[in-house]
């Protein structure tokens, strides 16, 4: 009351707010949120306080000291980390209470990574606002883009256009599921082995024949056309109308065409994909050509992102040239390359299939991406040290894979508000009743798949040099950290 004066001193051993805001609302301040607000401030000040005092001006450093606060040094914050255990990937964060910083391994060694509904992972650099994702084995420091602004929304806080974007121009063969990939597509339309098709119910055109254009890759029906539903199709098909590109535009081109075999209900028939497809799986991971994706975050990283300072220093002191992006392409299921094959990657193993994840990229020749003049691990390939998370990342920050995703939203620090999609960078596999590539997404806090010719938002991630210091802040959305070079 007015005439009392309370003294609070605490104790954190961890940044887990939602522990430490719990203790105080029900034992200080169960009914006044303005005091509660306040001492929240106050343990979040002191924290950083505290890193700095300690002589912990080093980024990472401080975030593992931030994160144990109790540790006399850095050795023993990263020990007391590593004591807390592995985390539940086949559970939300929320669902298994799991909320702040944990450690696992990837290719290069140890990695401390948040997890849950983190409050103080926030970064304001280059003039963008970043979260934390987790300290890489090779320590560098892992960002993903969160906005022009503080507590950024809509399409500004998940995609550096500030629009959706297609992850990749073309969909039919599972090569562009890639980040990168190969071109070792059929010099003329090859027929796929017979396989079963779903569709809607709109009205499409249908021909007897078809174009090619081998040049583009591409096929247009022939001028002998009929429009018609497929459950209205009869006796046309007998009449030889067995080509269509399911398309309800009459002159649309076609990326491939599909050769109707018979109809087995008002959405299913049996037939074959005829188009321009890969001929390997190792073609499809010869990675002469970029996708989409990769083209729209590179060209922002020269033409925005670049053009930026920080502390007087052009923001590419900073970054990292030598960490490394993963899209695993390592298969486990087809043969990586047929059409009309369910194909699927490793990332639908793990996550979908197995609900857990990995942090170690298996197949470091193809798909451990670098960049150009890099002198770590990784392939070299990228123009630029920028990329976009992995599948496997948005578990360990609390996501899971659900069909259903009303069931299973997960509340961590990567879930957008209000709820926007946004890409990953890895693939999914492939659609076979649709023959369509497939990458994982992040959707309301869970992860799923979508088709690479759809519009997500295009959340770039860099990492910072493992020497970069904290210039101020506290890692909070009011308070980011800001940054500085070593002098």
């Amino acid at each position: 009351n007015e005439n009392k004066v309370i003294s609070i001193k605490v104790f954190p051993t961890s940044n887990s707010y939602s522990k430490i805001d719990t203790d105080i609302n029900i034992k200080v301040t169960k009914n006044d949120k303005e005091t509660f607000e306040m001492l929240k401030k106050i343990h979040i000040d002191e924290i950083t306080s505290t890193c700095i005092k300690k002589g912990y001006n080093n980024l990472s450093d401080c975030l593992l000291i931030t994160e144990q606060m109790s540790a006399s040094n850095v050795n023993e914050a990263k020990k007391a980390i590593g004591d807390k255990g592995e985390v539940t990937l086949s559970q939300t964060s929320e669902q298994a209470n799991e909320n702040g910083m944990y450690k696992t391994v990837d290719n290069d060694g140890d990695t401390y990574f948040y997890r849950g509904d983190v409050k103080n992972n926030n970064v304001k650099f280059g003039g963008f606002y970043w979260k934390i994702v987790r300290i890489n084995g090779d320590g560098s420091i892992r960002l993903i883009y969160n906005g022009t602004k503080a507590n950024s929304t809509d399409w500004d806080q998940v995609s550096v256009t500030g629009k959706s974007e297609k992850f990749n121009l073309r969909v039919e063969d599972v090569a562009y599921a890639g980040y990168m990939y190969g071109e070792s597509f059929s010099k003329v339309p090859v027929r796929s082995q017979e396989t079963t098709f779903q569709f809607g119910t709109s009205d499409i055109w249908f021909s007897k024949t078809y174009v090619q254009n081998d040049n583009e890759r591409t096929l247009t029906l022939g001028e002998d056309k009929i429009q018609s539903k497929y459950e209205s199709l009869g006796e046309k098909l007998n009449e030889g109308y067995k080509y269509t590109c399911n398309k309800t535009n009459e002159n649309d081109t076609c990326d491939y065409v599909i050769e109707i075999k018979n109809i087995i209900d008002n959405v299913t028939l049996r037939g074959f994909y005829i188009g321009y497809f890969s001929t390997s799986y190792e073609g499809t991971r010869e990675d002469t050509a970029s996708s989409n994706a990769k083209i729209l975050l590179e060209n922002w990283y020269t033409n925005t992102f670049l053009k930026k300072s920080e502390a007087g220093n052009n923001v590419s002191n900073y970054v990292s040239n030598n960490s490394t992006f993963c899209a695993d392409r390592t298969l486990s299921e087809g043969d990586g390359f047929s059409p009309g094959v369910m194909h699927r990657y490793g990332a639908y193993n793990r996550i979908y299939s197995n609900k857990t994840a990995s942090l170690v990229c298996p197949d470091v020749e193809h798909d451990l991406f670098s960049a150009k003049g890099s002198s770590g691990k990784g392939n070299q390939k990228l123009e630029k040290p920028i990329g976009l998370i992995t599948a496997d990342e948005t578990v360990y920050a609390g996501s899971v894979y659900n069909s259903n995703p009303g069931d299973m939203r997960a509340n961590n620090y990567l879930l957008p508000s209000p709820d926007k999609e946004f890409w990953t960078m890895s693939p999914w596999g492939d659609w076979a009743p649709f023959n369509y590539s497939y990458i994982y997404i992040i959707n309301k806090g869970y992860a799923g798949g979508y088709y690479t010719q759809g519009v997500e938002g295009l959340r770039a991630v860099i990492n910072l040099k493992s020497d970069v210091l904290v210039k101020n802040g506290n890692g909070t959305m009011d308070d980011p950290y800001t940054v500085k070079l070593a002098s």
